[in-house]
C-alpha cells in the first residue's frame, strides 16, 4: 500500500504535466496564430501602401490632365479679344522695346499655376518669329532664369514638334539634361509655343514613403520598357535597362496622359517595419491584458473568493453540527448579505427542527394518549364478565357473535394503532362495536350505516369515525327511549379537489349548549377526566389534516347531535383494506 504522500506528489506530477501540457498547447496556437496574423498584417500592409501607390499616380495623372488642359485652352482663345494671354503676347509682339512689362504680366498671370499644381511644375513661352524664350514659373534658387542646357533641351521639344497641330491628347514626352530627365508638355499656335516641364525626381519623391528599404525603389519606364528614372531610398537615381521583377511586393501602375508606367517595389524592410509596428501593438495590448486579467483574478481571490471558500467552510461546519462560525470580514456587500441570510436561515432551521421535534413529541403524546384510551380493563372485563354469563346460560349463539365481534375490536384496535386505514376498515369496526353493546343492551338503540361504493377505499385516520359513534353510543344507555345512531360516507366535490363527507348523527338529547359552543369555538372540552376521547380526536385531526379538514359540530332541529367531517380523498395503498 502506498504512503498517502506519495499519492499526493503523484497527483501534484499529473497536475504539473497537465499544466505543461496545456501551456504548449497554448503555445503551439499561439505561434500559429502569430503566423497567420503577421500574414495577414504583411497582406493588410501591402494593400495599403498599393491603395497609397495609386492615389499617388492618379493624382499625378489629374495634374498632367489639367495642365494639358490648361496649356491647350490658353492656346485655343488666340481668337478671343478677352483673353490676357493673347493681350499680352500681341502686346510683345507689336512693341518689343516694351515687352518686359506683358512678360512680367504673363508671370503674375502664371502664378497661379503654382498654387493649383505646385511649384515643380514650370511653364514656359516661346516666340518663334521673335525667337524669343521666356521663363514664366519662378524657382527659389535662380529666379526666372533658365539653365543653358534646360533650355537648349526644351528648344529642342519644340523644334520636333512645329508644324504639327497640337492636341490634349497627346501625351508627354521626355527629355534628358546631363543626370536630370524631365518630362514637357507643349501646345502650338502658329508661332507660339506655351509649355510646361517638370523633374521626374519631384514626381517619384512622394513615393519614397512607401519603399524605404535597401531593396525598394520606384521607377519610371517609357513604352520601350528603357528605365526614364529610378529612385531608390537612398535618393539614387539610374536609368538604364527595365528589371524585369514580378513579385507580391511590386506595384506597376500606368500613366494616362504620359507614355510611361511607374513601377514600385515595397521594400522587406517597410513591410517587416510595418508588420512589427502591429506586433509592438498588439504586444502592448496582450499585456495590458494580461496585466489587467492578473490584477483582476488577485481582486477576484482575495475579495471573492477566499470569502467564498470560508463561506464553503462554514458549510462544512454545518454539516458536523457546528454552528458557530462567521464570515471573515469583507467589502463585498453581497457575499455578507447572503452571508446574514445564511445564518439566519440556519436560525430557522433550528427552529424548525425545535419544532419538528417537538411536533412529533406531541404526535407521539397524542397517539400514546389515544392508545391508553383505547385500552380500557373494565370495557374488556365486562365483555368477557357477559360471555362468561350467556355460556353459564347457554346463550352460545350469542356467546359466539359476542366472541367474535370482541376479537375483531381488539383486532383493529392493536393493529391500526398508528396508521391510515380504509374508510370501509374504520365503519366495520364501528359496527363490531356497536354490535357488542347491542349484545348487551339491545332494546336501547339501533344503528344505520352506509358507505358509498366510490370512497370505501378511502384513507382516514383509525378511530376517527368510532369516537363519535362511541359518544353517542354512551348517551343512548342513559335514555329510556329508544335512539337512531346513523352514520353516511360519501364522496364530495369541490373546486380545490375530491374530498369525503363523513355525517354522523343521533335522535338523542344532543350537545348540552355549552359544549356545543366550545366545539364549535375550538377549544378543549377535556375537564375532570371527561370528553378525553373527542378531544384528542380533534387534536390528532387538526394534526393531520391541518387546514384541508374540518369538523362541524352542531344539534339537528329534530333532537340528536351532529358531527359533520369533511376530509380531502386520498386512496387507502394497502390492498385487503376492508378484510
Amino acid at each position: 500500500m502506498r504512503h498517502p504522500k506519495h499519492r499526493k506528489q503523484r497527483n501534484i506530477a499529473q497536475q504539473m504535466k497537465g499544466i505543461l501540457t496545456i501551456l504548449l498547447v497554448v503555445l503551439a496556437f499561439y505561434v500559429v496564430g502569430s503566423v497567420i496574423l503577421l500574414d495577414k498584417i504583411r497582406g493588410q500592409a501591402i494593400q495599403e501602401m498599393n491603395e497609397m501607390s495609386k492615389l499617388y499616380t492618379n493624382e499625378i495623372d489629374n495634374r498632367f490632365f489639367r495642365i494639358s488642359r490648361n496649356l491647350f485652352s490658353t492656346m485655343a482663345e488666340k481668337d478671343q479679344s478677352d483673353s490676357v494671354f493673347w493681350n499680352y503676347i500681341d502686346a510683345m509682339k507689336e512693341d518689343r522695346t516694351n515687352s518686359d512689362y506683358s512678360v512680367k504680366k504673363l508671370r503674375e498671370y502664371s502664378l497661379s499655376n503654382a498654387w493649383e499644381y505646385g511649384t515643380e511644375y514650370q511653364f514656359f513661352i516661346y516666340l518663334d518669329e521673335e525667337q524669343q524664350y521666356y521663363k514664366l514659373s519662378m524657382t527659389d534658387e535662380d529666379g526666372y532664369e533658365e539653365e543653358a542646357k534646360l533650355k537648349k533641351a526644351i528648344l529642342n521639344q519644340i523644334t520636333q514638334i512645329k508644324n504639327t497641330s497640337y492636341s490634349v491628347k497627346k501625351k508627354w514626352n521626355t527629355m534628358s539634361v546631363d543626370n536630370e530627365n524631365y518630362i514637357c508638355k507643349i501646345a502650338q499656335n502658329k508661332d507660339v509655343y506655351l509649355g510646361c516641364y517638370v523633374n521626374i525626381k519631384s514626381i517619384l519623391e512622394p513615393f519614397s514613403n512607401i519603399i524605404m528599404g535597401k531593396n525598394g525603389y520606384v521607377r519610371l519606364v517609357d513604352g520601350q520598357n528603357q528605365i526614364v528614372d529610378e529612385l531608390t531610398s537612398e535618393g539614387i537615381v539610374a536609368n538604364g535597362n527595365e528589371k524585369n521583377v514580378s513579385d507580391r511586393y511590386s506595384i506597376i501602375k500606368k500613366l494616362k496622359q504620359a507614355p510611361f508606367q511607374i513601377q514600385i517595389r515595397i521594400s522587406s524592410e517597410r513591410i517587416l517595419d510595418v508588420m512589427m509596428g502591429s506586433m509592438m501593438v498588439l504586444l502592448g495590448l496582450t499585456v495590458t491584458f494580461i496585466i489587467a486579467g492578473v490584477a483582476i483574478l488577485v481582486y477576484l481571490r482575495k475579495n471573492l473568493l477566499k470569502p467564498v471558500q470560508q463561506f464553503t467552510r462554514n458549510l462544512e461546519k454545518y454539516d458536523k453540527g457546528d454552528y458557530a462560525f462567521h464570515l471573515t470580514e469583507v467589502n463585498l456587500l453581497e457575499l455578507e448579505q447572503i452571508d446574514d441570510k445564511f445564518k439566519y436561515m440556519i436560525h430557522q432551521i433550528k427552529r424548525l427542527k425545535i419544532t419538528l421535534y417537538e411536533q412529533e413529541l406531541q404526535k407521539n403524546t397524542i397517539e400514546l394518549d389515544y392508545l391508553k384510551l383505547q385500552i380500557r380493563p373494565h370495557f374488556y372485563l365486562n365483555c368477557l364478565n357477559f360471555i362468561y354469563s350467556m355460556i353459564d346460560f347457554k346463550q352460545y349463539d350469542n356467546a359466539s357473535k359476542m366472541i367474535l365481534a370482541t376479537s375483531d375490536y381488539l383486532q383493529y384496535i392493536f393493529r391500526n394503532a398508528n396508521e391510515a386505514v380504509a374508510v370501509c376498515a374504520e365503519t366495520n369496526h364501528c359496527r363490531d362495536y356497536l354490535d357488542i353493546l347491542l349484545l348487551r343492551y339491545p332494546e336501547s338503540f339501533e344503528y344505520y350505516i352506509e358507505v358509498h361504493e366510490e370512497v370505501k377505499e378511502a384513507s382516514i385516520l383509525p378511530f376517527l369515525i368510532q369516537v363519535f359513534v362511541e359518544n353517542a353510543a354512551k348517551h343512548a344507555l342513559t335514555l329510556e327511549e329508544k335512539i337512531l345512531i346513523s352514520v353516511t360516507v360519501y364522496p364530495e366535490d369541490r373546486t380545490d379537489g375530491k374530498y369525503v363527507n363523513i355525517y354522523i348523527s343521533d335522535t338523542g338529547k344532543g350537545y348540552p349548549e355549552k359544549i356545543l359552543q366550545t366545539l364549535k369555538s375550538g377549544k378543549g372540552i377535556s375537564k375532570e377526566g371527561r370528553h378525553l376521547g373527542i378531544e384528542n380526536c380533534l387534536r390528532r385531526f387538526h394534526y393531520y389534516y391541518k387546514e384541508q379538514g374540518n369538523i362541524n359540530f352542531d344539534n339537528s332541529p329534530l333532537g340528536g347531535a351532529i358531527v359533520d367531517i369533511h376530509i380531502p380523498y386520498y386512496r387507502y395503498q394497502n390492498n385487503g383494506g376492508c378484510e
